[in-house]
C-alpha cells in the first residue's frame, strides 16, 4: 500500500467513518428520548404536568435568585400550594430557600426539619443541599449559609 493511499485512508476514510458511526448513534439515541416539543397528544399525564410546571419553576427560580424577601415569601407560599405532598423533592427545594432567608434560628430548624421530612435523601446531607440553593440566590438575605449549619453552633 502506498504512502498516499494511508494518509487518504488515515486522514480522510477515518474521520468520515467516525463521523458516520457518531451520527447514527446521535440518531438513535434521540428517537429514545421524548423531546419536550413533541406532540402534547402523545405524553403521559406526568408529562403533561412537568410541562405544565415550567413557567412556574422558571418564574420561582428567577425570584429566588434576585427577588426581595417578600417576593421570596410569597413565591414559597405559591408553591408550596402549587406542588402537591407527592413532590417531595420539588417542595424540599422550596422549604431549604424559605429557611434561608428566615432570621429566626428555631424558624430555620423547623424549616430545614420539614425540608428534610419532604425528602428523606437530603438529610444526611441538608448543609451541601442548602449551599447549592444559596449559590443559587445573588443578592441577601439568603445567599450564605445561616449560623445553623456553622460547626460548634449549638
Amino acid at each position: 500500500m502506498s504512502t498516499r493511499m494511508k494518509f487518504v485512508l488515515w486522514w480522510v476514510a477515518g474521520p468520515v467513518l467516525l463521523l458516520s458511526l457518531t451520527a447514527a448513534f446521535a440518531a438513535e439515541r434521540a428517537a429514545r428520548i421524548e423531546s419536550p416539543w413533541s406532540d402534547a397528544s402523545s405524553r403521559s399525564e406526568a408529562g403533561m404536568k412537568s410541562l405544565e410546571a415550567i413557567p412556574a419553576l422558571t418564574l420561582a427560580n428567577a425570584i429566588w435568585a434576585l427577588g426581595s424577601v417578600e417576593a421570596v415569601k410569597r413565591m414559597t407560599q405559591a408553591e408550596l400550594a402549587r406542588l402537591p405532598e407527592s413532590e417531595g423533592k420539588l417542595r424540599s427545594r422550596v422549604f431549604l430557600r424559605f429557611g434561608l432567608i428566615d432570621t429566626n434560628p428555631d424558624g430555620q430548624a423547623a424549616v430545614f426539619f420539614q425540608a428534610c421530612a419532604s425528602d428523606p435523601s437530603i438529610c444526611d446531607h441538608t448543609k451541601e443541599a442548602t449551599e447549592v440553593e444559596a449559590r443559587a440566590r445573588l443578592v441577601a438575605p439568603g445567599n450564605h449559609l445561616p449560623l445553623y449549619f456553622m460547626d460548634g453552633h449549638p
